[in-house]
């Protein structure tokens, strides 16, 4: 029955899924923190991250809505007047400034900062478009990537401690504490005119003394016009100053920084210095006159900052074109261009690198130079000592450090079936036991009757394979049996658990390329009655027996060794012939030429052991092993016939391949079903409707919770009656079970109570149908149908059961009533099949048990 009811359900569902993308919007509390940084850091930030500003000021001008402030000022975008480190002067930053925003609150949130933004993240996307920008394209000036990221290590503090040189100026406060007789705290701001009123003294005159003349000075005057009175002096709010940044720094002009900053800080307020800026010459003039220089260099390399020199308002920094360059490459830690100064050498460029690495290759290096003509140039050098030291150093020249190969030359590897892969330093007369000793470095169940040797022709590097038998180099070491290694020899040593096909792909591989016209493929190919058959390498001199040996021996369906050889050459036309050798491996082990098919033969009308099983009401059930052509009546009397409780009209046999075929079929009534649900979830009829999730969830679980029988129909009785006639042969995998005779008739489908009934020859199907309680109204009462107990399906004659044509009833039989699907959407259709068939699979477990 259940056979039956699967065979009529095919077709494959398919499930779309819709993937939905995410856009981040940036918030105003981002876009404000942006607007706060200086004019400076905006610009490097568009600048490095490629934002068209123009673009953005109209975009930013039609975002405005028509406000006031900004129709009558279309180039600026109020910002709050708060003074703070980004924004010392509390004025409005321009739009062009603020329109980056846009496109930098995008990156917000994310992780890695923006260039000039301090806390700042970046998102995934504009770290893309930044890191593209900056996409490696060989070897870059060093140095340069300092004003990429972190620039707000470089922001000055204003709550550390006050230097006490420090030289006070207008907009500097000073915060007094008065204590003794009486107390008081007063801050104090110096004028224009350099003074301050100090209370109950009047105006005192600091500007140009330094932080700690000002506070001896203050101190002395309380003391003296103050009796009884002592002060406590800290420097309160400093005031910004205005200096230059010039040159070639990424945005030139004058900037507002901190009185604590220093000569870094206001670089990088300007955005850091371009690619053709020097690092290494920055100056710091005042009034007119160099008074320091800057070599950035004695920051990066060593961490010096001695020369970093605070600003007074005022300063110009002068950021000069870079002077000489020249690169390095290689095997040093830090290749890049460098801004060269005192540096005239070979050494002194690879001090610069950081040093040579541990791999380097000093006799190897090079110097690529531009030549008097106009052309490249490429010179050997040796930086091995102090040879480094005279090696002079141009304009423009690329110093390239060889490094050591890679490849180990006196060296022997070892690889397979072995508890260390690894290698083996190489000397003279070394052979294969002085490496292996013994079995015991082998993993176990290994194969001790071959292993390979790949070793590099000198002169040419081509491959060459060796044989031999560990098991002989054991017995006789240091013998012929006994291989002698090469420096770069490769030992394959094998198992009988790993496919060793597997293991030599590669070298299969590397043998192919090396074969041409002159020399064929070295490999050869064995098949039948082996362990692993498939495609080997030709080793010299290999034999038949060697090539069954390596592809691990033979198996017990082999024919006394007995092979053939199938072997392609070619004659004085160039045309191919065919040879066929026949060979016993045993008492004749022919030669084998690279490009040979070897085939072991097999034993005739050799198979895979076949088995049967017998459940049930047997004299002797049990699993049977077959011949082919053994039939179901040869099984039954070898296992003693059927008992007298055996109910042979009610046999179930299934079959292995049917019984694969209905998992498919299962699966795919699965995804069916699955389908229909899913789409009918998405219809808001009322049909739909009253089908829930739980319900939609029983019918996959029925689905599921249904086993593939792979039912046979047999006539049992018929084939034990006429054997000669009904029998047939079994195949492997074939299960026949004979259920005890209990009478029984079941019904199910669209009946009110679907059940099963002892078995009365006296009624038929309406009788049966009456006892269940009826038809119910969705049931198909013209298709009411019956499944004998053997499995066959018997269908009405006329228009129905009722009209006098009914069939004969059985023990064991099944009345279906089926589903009225005119009356009904398509789920309600499942969820009653698939009812029908989980009772069905039911009711076929409870006739096994009769």
């Amino acid at each position: 029955m259940l056979f039956a009811l699967r065979s009529a359900v095919i077709g494959l569902a398919l499930t779309l899924f819709s993937i939905s993308t995410l856009a981040f919007t940036p918030t105003a509390e981002q876009i404000e923190q942006f607007k706060r940084m200086s004019p400076a850091q905006q610009e490097a930030i568009a600048s490095s991250m490629g934002v068209n500003l123009d673009d953005i000021n109209a975009m930013l001008e039609e975002g405005a809505g028509g406000s006031d402030s900004t129709q009558k000022n279309p180039g600026q975008v109020p910002v709050s007047g708060k003074r703070t480190a980004d924004n010392p002067t509390g004025q409005a930053v321009s739009a062009a400034d603020s329109s980056s925003a846009m496109m930098a609150a995008g990156a917000m949130g994310q992780g890695m900062t923006i260039p000039g933004m301090p806390g700042v993240p970046m998102s995934p996307e504009a770290l893309m478009m930044f890191m593209d920008s900056k996409e490696d394209k060989g070897l870059q000036p060093y140095g340069y990537d300092l004003f990429d990221f972190g620039a707000e290590t470089f922001t000055p503090a204003e709550d550390i401690p006050i230097p006490a040189e420090y030289i006070l100026g207008p907009g500097d406060t000073i915060n007094v504490q008065l204590y003794g007789k009486e107390s008081s705290k007063h801050e104090l701001v110096i004028t224009r005119n350099g003074t301050i009123d100090f209370p109950r003294i009047g105006p005192v005159p600091f500007a140009g003394l330094t932080f700690k003349q000002v506070s001896d000075k203050i101190e002395e005057l309380v003391r003296e016009q103050m009796i009884g009175i002592n002060a406590s002096v800290s420097m309160g709010m400093l005031r910004t100053i205005r200096v230059f940044v010039l040159g070639d720094v990424n945005i030139p002009g004058s900037y507002v920084v901190g009185s604590l900053s220093t000569m870094t800080n206001a670089i990088f307020a300007s955005g850091g210095i371009t690619q053709i800026g020097s690092l290494r010459n920055i100056e710091l003039k005042r009034n007119g006159l160099t008074i320091s220089k800057l070599d950035l260099y004695d920051l990066l390399l060593n961490g010096d900052t001695s020369k970093d020199s605070r600003l007074l308002p005022g300063d110009v920094i002068f950021v000069p074109p870079v002077g000489t360059r020249a690169g390095i490459d290689g095997a040093v830690k830090r290749p890049a261009i460098y801004e060269l100064k005192n540096e005239k050498t070979a050494a002194d460029l690879v001090r610069l690198a950081g040093g040579l690495k541990a791999q380097a290759y000093l006799q190897g290096s090079k110097i690529k130079r531009q030549g008097k003509q106009g052309e490249l140039t490429l010179s050997k050098v040796s930086l091995e000592g102090n040879k480094a030291s005279k090696v002079k150093i141009e304009n423009g020249d690329v110093l390239m450090v060889g490094s050591n190969l890679e490849e180990l030359n006196d060296v022997i590897h070892v690889s397979g079936h072995v508890k260390r892969e690894t290698s083996y330093a190489w000397q003279a007369n070394l052979r294969f036991s002085d490496i292996i000793t013994s079995a015991d470095a082998l993993l176990a169940l290994p194969d001790l009757d071959i292993a390979l040797i790949e070793r590099e022709v000198p002169g040419t590097r081509e491959i060459q394979i060796l044989s031999f038998e560990p098991t002989q180099a054991w017995r006789s070491p240091h013998s012929e049996a006994d291989p002698l290694l090469q420096a770069r020899d490769k030992l394959y040593l094998f198992g009988f658990e790993q496919d060793r096909t597997l293991v030599l792909a590669d070298l299969i591989y590397r043998l192919k390329l090396q074969a041409n016209i002159e020399q064929r493929e070295q490999t050869v190919i064995v098949n039948g009655s082996v362990r692993f058959p498939g495609e080997y390498p030709f080793s010299q001199n290999m034999s038949a027996r060697q090539l069954s040996l390596l592809a691990g021996g033979f198996t017990k369906s082999a024919l006394n060794r007995e092979a053939e050889i199938t072997r392609y050459e070619l004659d004085e036309d160039y045309e191919r012939i065919v040879l066929h050798i026949a060979a016993n491996l045993e008492s004749n082990d022919p030669v084998l030429e690279a490009g040979d098919v070897l085939r072991v033969q097999q034993i005739p009308l050799w198979h895979t052991k076949e088995t049967v099983e017998l459940v049930g009401e047997f004299r002797h059930p049990g699993t049977y092993a077959i011949l082919p052509g053994e039939t179901l009546t040869d099984v039954i009397n070898r296992a003693g016939g059927l008992t007298h409780q055996a109910y042979a009209e009610g046999s179930i046999f299934s079959r292995l391949e049917l019984r694969k075929l209905e998992e498919k079929r299962l699966a795919a009534l699965r995804e069916q079903v699955a389908a229909d649900i899913a789409t009918s979830s998405l219809e808001a009829s009322k049909a739909s409707a009253d089908i829930d999730r739980d319900e939609a969830n029983q019918i996959l679980a029925n689905i599921d919770g249904t086993e593939a029988l792979g039912r046979l129909v047999i006539d049992l009785p018929g084939i034990l009656d006429r054997p000669d006639v009904l029998d047939f042969q079994l195949a492997d995998g074939d299960i026949l079970e004979i259920p005890r005779f209990k009478p029984s008739i079941t019904v199910l489908g669209e009946v009110q109570f679907a059940t099963s009934h002892f078995y009365n020859p006296e009624l038929d199907v309406n009788d049966y149908l009456s006892r269940s309680g009826g038809f119910k109204r969705s049931a198909d009462k013209k298709r009411v149908y019956v499944i004998k107990a053997n499995g066959s399906v018997v269908l009405p004659k006329g228009n129905g059961w009722f009209g006098g044509r009914s069939v004969a009833l059985t023990p064991g039989d099944t009345i279906i009533v089926p589903l009225d699907t005119r009356r009904v959407d398509r789920i309600s259709i499942w969820a009653s099949v698939t009812q029908i068939m989980y009772q069905a699979a039911i009711g076929i477990a409870a006739i096994g048990g009769l």
